[in-house]
């Protein structure tokens, strides 16, 4: 790894370590970081198309 690129690394890393120490100084980030770090549930997305699908094919199939 080149001399410039480990020194950026360094520094990106040495700025996420700041960040996260703010972030738990600080209360109303709390709550931001629980819901960044929370995994993304898509079930509600997924079911809301199906059910827009099957409402589609029922009135697809009413008119013919």
């Amino acid at each position: 790894m080149s001399r410039s690129r480990s020194f950026n690394r360094f520094h990106r890393y040495l700025a996420r370590q700041k960040r996260r120490g703010l972030r738990t100084a600080l209360p109303r980030f709390r709550e931001e970081l629980d819901v960044i770090g929370a995994p993304v549930n898509h079930s509600r997305n997924i079911l809301r198309r199906l059910w827009g699908r099957e409402i589609q094919l029922e009135l697809q199939e009413s008119d013919a």
